[in-house]
């Protein structure tokens, strides 16, 4: 989405979309990815995606009223906190303790749901950080946040849809080369060592919300 609407021009309400859109689609390719790799824990993905999808569509219709510059500084704030917490010695795994319960998965998704439709950020770029800060294996918390934006993109590409925000083209484009790029990207994720990819995906998410705050303070100046 920062690419969409601060790189390529989009306005940031189509920009979000067409990225939601797009996640609904390569999703698909990214959970039967996962799932083969026996990187989706099932029932936690139950209880985030039953509270994510009334959620999302709060999120999508919430965007018609929020002002454009709101988005932005929401969407570089969350890449900012995420990148940190990623980025944070993480806590023992939970896996060898007792599972995360039902009232913090409900509150996860429901929180995760709201914020990714609102963004557009994609349900992974909020869930996955927040999950591993809790102390869930890496993989799994990546599965999870894989499984928790097809329900987020499908609810809020309804209302997208409904309000004639989404550029279709623009969106399959995005989704076939987002599919490419989790078909090379899946095999490598279960390779690395998972400390690897944890700084890997903090210092992105951290490059991104300090250009989209960059943006926000020049043109306030």
């Amino acid at each position: 989405m920062p690419v969409l609407a601060y790189i390529l021009g989009v306005p940031v309400p189509t920009a979000i979309a067409v990225a939601l859109w797009s996640y609904l689609w390569s999703g698909l390719v990214a959970v039967r990815l996962y799932a083969r790799h026996g990187s989706v824990p099932w029932r936690p993905a139950l209880w985030l995606c039953l509270a994510a999808a009334p959620a999302a569509y709060l999120g999508a219709l919430a965007v018609t009223v929020v002002p454009g510059r709101v988005l932005e500084a929401l969407i570089a704030t969350i890449l900012v906190l995420a990148s940190l917490n990623a980025l944070r010695q993480p806590r023992v795994s939970r896996g060898a303790t007792r599972p995360l319960g039902t009232p913090m998965l409900t509150a996860l998704g429901g929180a995760t749901g709201f914020a990714a439709a609102l963004t557009g950020a994609g349900g992974a770029l909020i869930l996955v950080p927040l999950l591993v800060a809790l102390g869930e294996p890496v993989l799994a918390s990546i599965g999870l946040g894989q499984v928790i934006q097809l329900p987020i993109a499908a609810v809020a590409t309804l209302a997208n849809l409904w309000q004639g925000r989404i550029d279709l083209l623009l969106g399959s484009v995005l989704a076939l080369a987002l599919s490419l790029g989790i078909v090379a990207g899946v095999p490598l994720a279960h390779k690395l060592p998972q400390a690897v990819l944890r700084r890997l995906l903090a210092l992105t998410m951290l490059a991104a919300g300090a250009a989209i705050a960059g943006r926000l303070l020049l043109n306030a100046a």
